[in-house]
C-alpha cells in the first residue's frame, strides 16, 4: 500500500522530528481526510422504495454505496479497503430491495504533503446463498442474492484462507462466506450463558428480528443490538464478536465479547464484558492491536451539535476483573482532534467527527488508525445541513500502539 505507507512516513517525520516539541504538545492529530459523496450509487436494481428523508426520495437509481459498518484491508489490492455495507435503510421492513455487498474502496487521502481527498469505488462483492444454506425464507428465493431484509450485517473478519466471517444483528448470527460472497454454511446462532457464565447449548441469544421467534416479545436482546463489532486474534484462528447491546440478565451497559473458533465455526467461550460509559451508549467497531489489546469505538446517539461522546478505547484481555469486565483506556476523542493543516477544509484547526454512527476502525501502523462513519443514507445529518457523506480519516495517535507484526498495513 504505497500511498498509505507514504502518508505514515511523512507524518512521522513531520511530528517526530522535534522530540521535545512532540512531548510537550502530544495530541491526536488528523493526518489524512477523504470523503465519498452521499449520492453515490453502484450498479444493480433500484433500491429504497418508500424511503424519503432530507430531500432524497427512493427508489434510487441503483444501489446506494453507503452504510459502511466494517472495514478490512482489501485482499490482493494494495492501497484499497473492503467496506461492509449494513442492512440498507435501517430496518428489516424497509431494506428488502437493498443488496448486501462489500465494496472495494480506494481513498486518496488529503494529507499535509498531497492527495485530493477523493474516494474511488472500484468493485463490489455481492453476498448470496446459491446453495440454500439459509434454513428460513429469504427475499430473493430465485436469485438467492441476500438483502437487508434477510440479515443486518455489521462486522467482518477475513480469515486469510479465502474465507470471511460476518457478524449479523437480526439473529444475531455468525455468517461464513468465501471471498466471492458465497455463503458456505448455515448461520451460526449465538449461545446464551448459564449462571456460571458458560455457554449454554440449550439457549440462544435472540433479537426481536430473529427468524425463529414466533413472538418478538420473547427476545432477550434489543433490536439492532447484535454483532456490531468483531475483532480477531492476529493468528486469525479466533474471532471476537461483540454484541452492541446488553443481554437480558447481564449488568446494565455490559456488552458480551465472545471467542469464536473460525475454522470450526463454533463459539468457544465468553471472553468478558465491555462496560459502556453510559448504558445508553453503543459500540461502533472492534479491531486488534495485538493478541491481548484491541480498539473499540464507543459513541452516544447524538449527531452534529447534540454529539457529546465519540471515543476510541483500548481494551486489554489480560486485565479482567472478578466480575468479568475488561480494562479499558481512552485513546482518541473523536470530537477533539488537532487539525493544524485543516485537511477537511472547514477553516478550523480542531477537527471533530460528530456522526450518530461511527462504525469503522482499522489499525494502519503503530501511530496511525483509520476511522470512517456509517452515513445512514439518506437520514444522518451530522455535518448538516445536507445529508452526511462517507468520511474516512487517518488519525495519528498521541502514543504508539504495541502493534503485532501481523496487524496493520500489509507488507
Amino acid at each position: 500500500m504505497k500511498r498509505l505507507a507514504m502518508v505514515s512516513a511523512c507524518c512521522l517525520v513531520m511530528f517526530m522530528g522535534d522530540a521535545a516539541a512532540t512531548t510537550s504538545t502530544a495530541r491526536n492529530e488528523l493526518v489524512g481526510f477523504a470523503s465519498l459523496p452521499a449520492d453515490t450509487f453502484a450498479t444493480g436494481p433500484a433500491a429504497g422504495a418508500g424511503i424519503s428523508a432530507n430531500g432524497r426520495s427512493g427508489p434510487f437509481p441503483g444501489q446506494p454505496v453507503q452504510g459502511f459498518s466494517g472495514v478490512q484491508f482489501a485482499p490482493n489490492a494494495d492501497g484499497a479497503f473492503w467496506f461492509l455495507s449494513d442492512n440498507g435503510f435501517g430496518s428489516k421492513t424497509n431494506s428488502g430491495d437493498y443488496l448486501l455487498r462489500i465494496y472495494q474502496i480506494r481513498p486518496n487521502f488529503r494529507t499535509a504533503s498531497g492527495g485530493d481527498g477523493t474516494v474511488a469505488v472500484e468493485s463490489f462483492v455481492q453476498l448470496s446463498d446459491p446453495d440454500g444454506r439459509v434454513p428460513f425464507p429469504i427475499v430473493n428465493e430465485t436469485s438467492r442474492l441476500l438483502t437487508g431484509a434477510d440479515f443486518d450485517i455489521e462486522s467482518m473478519v477475513l480469515t486469510g484462507k479465502d474465507e470471511m466471517w460476518i457478524g449479523d444483528e437480526f439473529g444475531p448470527f455468525m455468517l461464513r462466506f468465501d471471498l466471492t460472497g458465497r455463503l458456505l454454511s448455515a448461520p451460526v446462532a449465538t449461545p446464551n450463558l448459564d449462571a456460571n457464565r458458560q455457554l449454554d447449548p440449550n439457549a440462544d441469544v435472540r433479537s426481536p428480528q430473529n427468524p425463529y421467534l414466533t413472538d418478538p416479545a420473547q427476545a432477550n436482546l434489543g433490536g439492532s443490538k447484535g454483532f456490531e463489532g468483531m475483532a480477531f486474534h492476529p493468528n486469525r484462528e479466533v474471532a471476537f464478536p461483540m454484541l452492541e447491546g446488553t443481554v437480558q440478565g447481564d449488568p446494565a451497559g455490559a456488552l458480551r465479547i465472545y471467542a469464536f473458533r473460525m475454522k470450526q465455526g463454533a463459539f468457544k467461550r465468553l471472553m468478558g464484558f465491555y462496560q459502556l460509559e453510559e448504558p445508553s451508549h453503543a459500540i461502533g467497531d472492534f479491531t486488534p492491536i495485538n493478541g491481548g489489546q484491541y480498539l473499540v469505538i464507543e459513541r452516544d446517539g447524538g449527531q452534529g451539535a447534540t454529539a457529546q461522546f465519540k471515543k476510541i478505547y483500548k481494551i486489554s484481555f489480560g486485565s479482567i476483573d472478578s466480575g468479568g469486565f475488561i480494562r479499558k483506556q481512552e485513546v482518541v476523542d473523536l470530537l477533539n482532534i488537532a487539525d493544524p493543516n485543516d485537511l477537511n477544509g472547514d477553516g478550523k484547526t480542531v477537527f471533530d467527527f460528530p456522526f450518530v454512527t461511527i462504525e469503522n476502525v482499522l489499525v494502519i501502523d503503530e501511530r496511525t488508525i483509520l476511522v470512517a462513519n456509517d452515513n445512514n443514507y439518506p437520514f444522518s445529518v451530522g455535518r448538516g445541513p445536507d445529508i452526511d457523506n462517507n468520511e474516512m480519516i487517518l488519525v495519528r495517535t498521541k502514543f504508539p500502539l504495541k502493534l503485532d507484526s501481523r496487524v496493520g498495513l500489509p507488507d
